[in-house]
């Protein structure tokens, strides 16, 4: 598939990304901040949000602790996805190909939003496919990005968790001052 994005303006140098990091490990609080350590050798970590508490969703398991970031990342997408994936691989990630759904994982982490809108490739989709309908994504992002748009909907991230019928609890587990 080819790359494809809608542009609004903003040179590759300044590119802001959201990414989520997901942990529903015994030591998830670490982990976070493990791999916020490893992103932040290779990006600029612009804005971190808090620390959100919820059930596992879409399978049995322990309760993850979820984190958003915004980035600033001057290289194409597909580079972020691929660093991503590193980060998840070196914190012990391994994804099973026969795996049924969701399972367990000590380090997810996706790109939600960027900065330029939409964009499509082989590695990744920006916006995040299913983040309209997780409240776990659009309550950790309504925290400090709650007027970002949505590029193919059209509605900002407040307006999405306003209208989202998912009713997975999520509890605030740790502030973060920026």
């Amino acid at each position: 598939m080819k790359n494809q994005e809608t542009k609004l303006g903003t040179s590759v140098h300044e590119n802001r990304a959201i990414l989520l990091l997901g942990s529903n490990s015994s030591d998830a609080g670490v982990a976070l901040q493990e791999a916020m350590a490893m992103l932040g050798e290779e990006m600029h970590l612009e804005r971190k949000g808090s620390i959100w508490q919820t059930a596992a969703w879409g399978f049995e398991g322990p309760d993850f602790l979820n984190q958003a970031v915004e980035v600033r990342w001057a290289f194409p997408l597909d580079n972020l996805m691929e660093r991503c994936l590193a980060v998840e691989r070196a914190m012990g990630r391994l994804r099973n190909p026969q795996a049924q759904g969701y399972e367990n994982r000590r380090m997810d982490i996706d790109i939600i939003l960027w900065s330029k809108g939409e964009y499509q490739s082989d590695s990744v989709i920006v916006p995040h496919p299913r983040m309209e309908f997780r409240r776990f994504v659009l309550q950790p992002l309504a925290e400090h990005w709650g007027n970002w748009n949505h590029p193919t909907l059209n509605m900002t991230v407040a307006e999405l968790l306003d209208r989202c019928s998912d009713e997975n609890l999520i509890h605030l587990q740790q502030t973060i001052e920026n």
